[in-house]
């Protein structure tokens, strides 16, 4: 019969292995803080685009009220399909109708007096057309 001194040094030995994990445990807590030390970066804001606003056709609004309000369009394209859609395009939006009346309107994200730039194309031959009529000589 095992006396009660080797059972307590049994448990002992069992527990040991417990004190060591929470004495690591207590040890990562206590070290956390420095551990979790960092920099804050700024980072510049980037520049917000200029922006405009523009009154536009409200749904519902019939071909009349529209021409009313806004005036006469740049163009009117022709009706399509079947419900009749039926768009008109202005310099800054375009309205688009179903039968008589405004189903949705849309910027085209162009502002007053943009100008889009000239395609590459048309620079090089406008360029190799000028080299022609003023040809060079070395």
């Amino acid at each position: 019969m095992p006396s009660k001194y080797n059972q307590h040094s049994h448990k002992s030995l069992i527990s040991l292995p417990l004190i060591i994990r929470l004495s690591v445990l207590s040890l990562a807590l206590n070290m956390a803080p420095i551990l979790s030390h960092a920099e804050t970066l700024q980072v510049p804001a980037a520049p917000t685009p200029k922006s405009y606003s523009v009154t536009l056709p409200g749904r519902g609004m019939s071909m009349t009220e529209v021409l009313e309000k806004f005036g006469e369009p740049e163009v009117k394209e022709p009706e399509v399909g079947e419900p009749p859609i039926t768009r008109w395009v202005y310099p800054n939006y375009v309205v688009i109708f179903e039968y008589q009346y405004v189903i949705h309107s849309l910027t085209t994200n162009k502002p007053m007096g943009f100008m889009p730039p000239k395609p590459a194309e048309s620079d090089a031959t406008e360029k190799i057309q000028s080299e022609e009529k003023n040809p060079t000589r070395n």
